[in-house]
């Protein structure tokens, strides 16, 4: 969703398959939807490590070892089915709700998840890998379209205010379109307790969240997700309540950059400054090469890409703003994933759901 440069921001992504080439890592960089990608920084972050620990990173570039990670005794959704064999491992299965054919369904699935957990334990650390579903990224260019002249004036707002941009990233919050809040089952009920945040449409991708167990009592964990039909591709979940020592991670730059075509892009991704790798067109890619700092022995290599970023997507709106939509946006909750929801139905009019 960082769809103009008041939107930038930074993501931790594993590369699992990257292996040296003679002490060279060698990448390249594709543009393969239609859009414009305007990329600030990339590097590599390298953990060496105990073999059996696994390493995993939160949205802020804070890194995390585990010695076990604990999948779900039970998860299940509103109507009691197993959701077990989609979410307990990391695999090729993800789950991604078809949007229900009409109001009468709501615009929200509900996910329980439960764990077991020690009595004592008063934070624990979720691990999840989820990615936006396609449909609520196709939903991405329907809001913009929304703007219609008027996208460009919105994409300056954007760019120029701090507290536009931060009503924006609250109002995705409260609607969970981009965003997913975390809640915890107490005493007092149900709690939100910490932030799951939403990553590309394609690839999943793994997100560590701390979260505050002070008040839940007991030897079980339940936590409960409500993601809107047609937003959420969800893949695995897993918990742990301790981590593995401190983790030190070593940033290594590229050493060459250059664009398919030979142009130089080395001063273009070094730092987060006012210079971009842009990428107009589909297609367009560039090629980096990393050289790979020696690893200790005895240690097993995790390598993360730090990218930052934005992009533009190729709109050209003519039809003036559709300004009792957006507003209804802004002041009636889930007004947006209604919206998604009635396009969907449009799309795919004969879609049934199996209860």
């Amino acid at each position: 969703g960082a769809i103009t440069r008041g939107l930038e921001r930074d993501d931790y992504g594993e590369l699992p398959s990257l292996v040296a080439d003679h002490g060279v890592y060698r990448l390249m960089i594709t543009n393969e939807v239609n859009e414009t990608q305007y990329t600030n920084q990339l590097q590599l972050m390298i953990v060496d490590h105990a073999p059996g620990t696994t390493i995993k990173a939160d949205e802020f570039g804070h890194f995390y070892a585990f010695d076990s990670l604990a999948a779900p005794t039970s998860a299940r959704d509103s109507y009691g089915r197993d959701l077990g064999p989609w979410l307990a491992a990391s695999d090729h299965l993800v789950w991604e709700p078809v949007v229900p054919p009409d109001s009468a369904h709501g615009v929200r699935q509900e996910i329980t998840l439960t764990f077991a957990k020690p009595p004592s334990a008063s934070h624990a650390f979720l691990v999840a890998r989820v990615a936006t579903g396609l449909w609520g990224s196709q939903m991405i260019r329907a809001f913009s379209q929304l703007r219609g002249t008027s996208l460009h004036d919105w994409y300056a707002a954007m760019d120029t205010s701090p507290t536009q941009a931060a009503a924006l990233r609250a109002w995705n919050l409260r609607e969970e379109l981009y965003a997913l809040k975390l809640e915890v089952d107490e005493p007092t009920g149900w709690e939100v307790r910490g932030i799951l945040p939403g990553g590309g449409p394609f690839l999943p991708a793994d997100r560590v969240v701390q979260l505050d167990l002070s008040h839940v009592r007991g030897d079980s964990l339940r936590i409960r997700i409500r993601p809107p039909y047609g937003f959420w591709a969800l893949n695995y979940f897993a918990i742990a309540y301790r981590t593995d020592g401190a983790v030190h991670a070593k940033t290594v730059d590229a050493a060459t950059a250059h664009t398919s075509d030979g142009r130089e892009l080395l001063s273009d991704l070094a730092a987060v400054d006012d210079r971009y790798y842009e990428m107009p067109n589909t297609g367009d890619h560039g090629y980096l090469t990393f050289v790979a700092p020696p690893q200790a022995a005895g240690t097993t290599r995790t390598v993360f890409a730090h990218a930052r970023g934005y992009y533009r997507l190729h709109l050209d709106p003519t039809n003036p703003p559709d300004s009792v939509t957006l507003a209804r946006f802004l002041a009636v909750p889930d007004a947006a994933a209604r919206f998604a929801a009635a396009r969907y139905a449009q799309s795919h009019p004969r879609v049934a759901i199996a209860r």
